[in-house]
Order: C-alpha cells, then structure tokens, then sequence
C-alpha cells in the first residue's frame, strides 16, 4: 500500500501584507507541486528521503514524546534542511500520541523540484513550505487513521494553520496553507483568528504572465520588517494598512465582477504601496528588478506587480489585451528575464491510496 499526496503552490495576486492586518487578499493555486509518497516500511524504521533539497535517505524513529529522533551522523549537516518536515511530523505525532494512536513506520519520499527554477535551481517564491505542510499532514492522517476520501478539507486546515504558525514562529496569515488545501482562485481574509475565503473565477480576457526576476527571497525577514514598523509607527502603519486595505477590497472586487479595467487600475495603485514599503521598511520589497520589469510592462501598456513578500522571486503580469500580451513577453525574455508557464485556479491537494508495491522510479499518478 502507498499514499501519494500532490499539493499545489500559491501565488498572491493582490493584498500581500495587509492581508496580515485583517485586508482582504487575492491568492491564486498554482500548477506547480509538491508531490510526496508514503509507503509502509517494511523493517519497522522511518525513512526520509528528499533529493530535491540534497537530503539523501535518513532513517529515524519517533520517541514517546512524539520527538523525531535521527539515526546516524549524517543527519547534522541537512539538519536545517529538513527542519519543516521534522516541526509537522512532531506536531501530527503529538496529536495522534494525545488519541492514543502510534504512527507506522513509513518510508516518505519528498518532491519539491517544481518549486524551484529549472534553469539554475534557485527557489521560486510559490509557497512550497505550506505545499509539503499540508501534503505531510495529509499523508500521515491518510496512513494512519483515515481512509484518503475520509478526510475533510477542515481537518487539514486545522493541523496544517497550527502545525505551519508553530514551524514559522507564529508569523504569516495561513492563505497559502488554504490556497494548498482548496485550489482555485480566492479572496481569503483572516480577523481575529477567524478565516474566511470564497473561490471566485479568472475574469475572460485577462490575460497573466508570472515572471522570474532571477532573485530568491525570504518571506520571514520581510514579515519581521513588518511587524517591527507596525509597533515602532502604530498611526503611520495604521494610516498605510488602512489605504492599502481600501485598495486590495476594491480591486478584489473589480477582479470577482469580471471589471477589468478596474482591476487593473487598482493592481497598478497597489504596486506604488509596495513600493513605498521600501522607505518604510528600510528593505527592497520592489527591487530594481521588479522595477524594471513593471516599466517594461507600463510602457507597452501591460500592468505588474510583486507577488508575495517582495524582495526579490515572482511578479504577475495582466492585461486584457492579447497583442500587448505577447509583445511584452518577447520584450521580457530579450531583456533576459525569465517567464514561467504557471496556470492559475488549479485543484487542491487529493491524497490518493494505492494498493500494491510502489516501482522503483517513484512516479506519481
């Protein structure tokens, strides 16, 4: 028997960081994976294996405490490296210890080659640790007390927001763990703890382009950033998240009204906000490489902005007219800028169980 769990990625088309403050945010799933196959150990010992981030097969056992506990040497120098796995596999363990429940040893083999640039191998800012998150939570409660098609979409999202807030230090607003878990297209907000989304659909005739500035970035020091201007200028960060909350609702709903034109302004006032965060923030949330793209987009009549916490990785190019599309394109990639082929509004994540031996080449259905 085998579980294989495919789980999307994420981008944010509109509302990054006010969405932290309770702002409505526009988030999209992504048609690149993280795939994650468990498979029952036939001699009793856990197993990790995870290429796409260079960590060979480690073998570990879990304690009475629900603690994951590795086995050889080796461990200590991708210890970081799997940090994420070890935080979610601790926390489902306690949950199952706390039901009275053992987890089986498994065999887990990693894949999150999709998150990454297939040209240099650079990490593309798509939500991949809420991707294997929600795929390693899934798994385990898949091969340990549920039957896949038993599980609830509630039941993930409840482990997942607590098991990823408690990896992360209590940061971030959970709307990639829901765009992993729901797919689609949605306007995701989170007040007092209380999380709301709806999936809304792609307005026809508007046309999107994700580009790669060729700069990875982390989200947590940008989030960080935030939080400290946030207690350092309480009436400065108020009077910002107040407009750029005004800004995110009104284009979000331009964007479910299928009113393009709208939408594009408000996408295109957004970009400003981001960048005035630069000053704000004493960091480059709008690099001069975003910058350069949006003039490129500005000038042909196209529309850009960062996507996400900024610093670097992914924007979004939209416009409603076809011709501009593919001329802005050629003019991106002649600039040497990378575009990517990420479709929007794909399906959450499916754990599927499989009966049989998994073949030698690990391939997912």
């Amino acid at each position: 028997m085998r579980i294989t769990t495919k789980t999307p990625g994420k981008l944010i088309i509109l509302g990054e960081y006010a969405v932290l403050e309770g702002a409505p945010s526009l988030v999209a799933s992504t048609n690149r994976f993280a795939n994650v196959l468990f498979k029952k150990s036939e001699d009793g010992v856990f197993k990790i294996e995870a290429p796409s981030i260079n960590v060979p097969l480690l073998k570990f056992f879990i304690d009475d405490e629900g603690k994951v506990k590795f086995i050889g040497k080796s461990f200590n120098k991708v210890a970081e490296k799997l940090s994420l796995f070890t935080a979610t596999f601790e926390y489902v363990s306690r949950k199952l210890i706390e039901k009275g429940i053992k987890i089986r040893p498994l065999e887990i083999f990693l894949d999150t080659y999709d998150f990454y640039s297939a040209t240099n191998l650079l990490k593309l800012g798509l939500g991949s640790s809420a991707a294997v998150t929600v795929s390693i939570i899934t798994g385990l409660l898949s091969a340990n007390i549920l039957e896949p098609d038993e599980i609830t979409p509630e039941q993930i999202l409840k482990f997942s927001i607590d098991s990823h807030r408690n990896a992360q230090g209590n940061i971030g607003s959970g709307v990639d763990i829901v765009a992993a878990i729901y797919g689609g297209i949605l306007k995701y907000q989170i007040k007092e703890k209380e999380i709301k989304f709806k999936q809304i659909s792609m307005p026809k005739d508007l046309h999107y382009l994700t580009v790669w500035t060729g700069i990875s970035a982390s989200t947590t020091g940008y989030v960080e950033r935030f939080n400290k201007f946030k207690k350092e200028k309480p009436a400065e960060f108020s009077s910002l998240i107040k407009e750029m909350t005004e800004i995110s609702n009104l284009g979000i709903n331009a964007f479910e009204n299928c009113d393009i034109r709208t939408f594009l302004t408000y996408y295109d006032n957004y970009f400003y906000f981001l960048k005035d965060l630069n000053i704000k923030l004493n960091i480059e949330v709008i690099t001069k490489e975003h910058q350069g793209i949006y003039n490129i987009c500005r000038s042909a009549g196209a529309y850009y902005k960062s996507s996400g916490a900024g610093g670097g990785d992914l924007g979004i190019l939209f416009t409603d007219n076809l011709e501009i599309f593919e001329d802005v394109k050629k003019e991106l990639v002649k600039r040497g800028f990378e575009t990517l082929e990420i479709k929007f509004g794909i399906p959450g994540i499916k754990p599927v169980k499989i009966e049989g031996e998994i073949n030698a080449e690990l391939t997912y259905p």
